[in-house]
């Protein structure tokens, strides 16, 4: 089932007299006509108006286009957790767990939804299957330092079994971990100075190890170097299993080693060096866990640029009602969509071509098993 198909379900809050236009209609309306790149509610009006055949192609619309205020109006009067649990029932349908899922936790604010002092911009936490880049689904937290219990309540609700959970250092939390065992689930969180005792400990674990027991780090290395445009990342990792020398691990459920990361970056001659460490309930396969470590940043950074540069998440100054979490959510239902289509373009490139071009519009919206165009 497409997402259209299960937004039939989706609760309509609207008094009767308020119901002149068809609430799947305008979201129906808004997400095309974002996917072919309109940023506002103008825009999505233009895009009504001239589109208007093509859209009554696939819902009736019999009462025409509404007016730029009605379609924001509508939009921000829907009731967002409605709308995120039929989003989740259509992520759930197209989820295919292939071996050992990795799933990120990453927050992010949408600037543009702040307004004035009076309204901070959104923070919204997103879980992300990496090997897919399938948003799972997102939750509002309210500020960044709240992001922790976020995404704890985020783990109580998915289904995480069997899948390795990736997250930033503020989530190097004992219970964060407990949690994702009790889930059936493992982690590798980044150890930063909000554990500082822990990071003492493991940082000084391999300098001693290093000194003492070197043969203890053989057959525990792995390294990968990449680069372009002047830029070459190189990086190293060795694996320790956990001893009873690390006394703060044993507050950490399932934890089984800790890794050490250093990364050097040349960038046009100059050098730049830094090391990390992570705690991670896997053992052994330095190489599997490396990957997990090295794609939870990409994954993060092109999530952050897609949204930003693409679909100018940070220039929207939606924010009444529930309207900027809705938007949002839309944006990152498109997401999916354009990453399913087999086409082989850039996000970038595909909503350009959904402008375009309506029945790769639709293959988009609606879903398409060929590569060709």
């Amino acid at each position: 089932m497409t997402l259209i198909a299960h937004l039939e379900g989706l609760e309509d809050s609207r008094k009767d007299i308020n119901k002149s236009y068809d609430l799947i209609d305008i979201i129906f309306l808004t997400m095309a006509a974002v996917l072919s790149g309109a940023k506002g509610w103008k825009a999505i009006k233009i895009f009504g108006d001239t589109k208007l055949d093509w859209l009554r192609l696939h819902r009736p619309f019999e009462a025409g286009i509404p007016t730029r205020h009605s379609i924001g109006r509508i939009i921000r009067g829907i009731q967002s957790e409605s709308l995120l649990s039929c989003f989740e029932q259509w992520v759930n349908s197209l989820r295919k767990s292939e071996g050992k899922e990795q799933i990120s936790f990453d927050g992010k604010a949408i600037r543009g939804s702040g307004h004035s002092e009076h309204l901070s911009a959104l923070q919204l936490m997103s879980a992300m299957i990496v090997e897919s880049g399938l948003i799972l689904t997102q939750k509002e937290s309210e500020g960044k330092k709240n992001e922790i219990k976020t995404m704890q309540a985020m783990l109580s609700s998915l289904e995480v079994k069997g899948a390795v959970i990736t997250a930033d250092a503020m989530h190097c939390q004992t219970k964060t971990a407990e949690l994702i065992r009790e889930r059936g689930a493992d982690y590798v969180l980044q150890v930063k100075n909000n554990q500082k005792k822990l990071s003492n400990e493991i940082k000084a674990f391999f300098h001693k190890t290093a000194r003492d027991t070197p043969t203890d780090l053989e057959g525990r290395f792995y390294s990968d170097v990449d680069g372009e445009h002047g830029r070459i990342s190189e990086r190293e990792y060795q694996l320790l299993p956990i001893t009873s020398w690390l006394t703060t691990a044993e507050d950490w459920s399932g934890c089984q080693s800790v890794v050490q990361v250093n990364r050097r970056r040349t960038i046009k001659g100059k050098i730049q060096q830094e090391t990390s460490f992570y705690l991670t309930s896997l053992a052994d396969n330095v190489e599997e866990i490396a990957g997990f470590i090295r794609n939870h940043w990409a994954i993060e950074n092109s999530q952050h640029w897609v949204l930003d540069v693409t679909f100018r998440e940070d220039e929207s100054q939606i924010y009444a009602e529930d309207g900027a979490k809705n938007m949002a959510l839309f944006r990152r239902a498109l997401m999916n969509m354009i990453k399913a289509h087999p086409f082989k373009d850039s996000v970038a490139g595909k909503m350009m071509r959904a402008g375009w071009d309506d029945k790769f519009r639709e293959e988009i919206i609606f879903g398409q098993k060929s590569a060709k165009v």
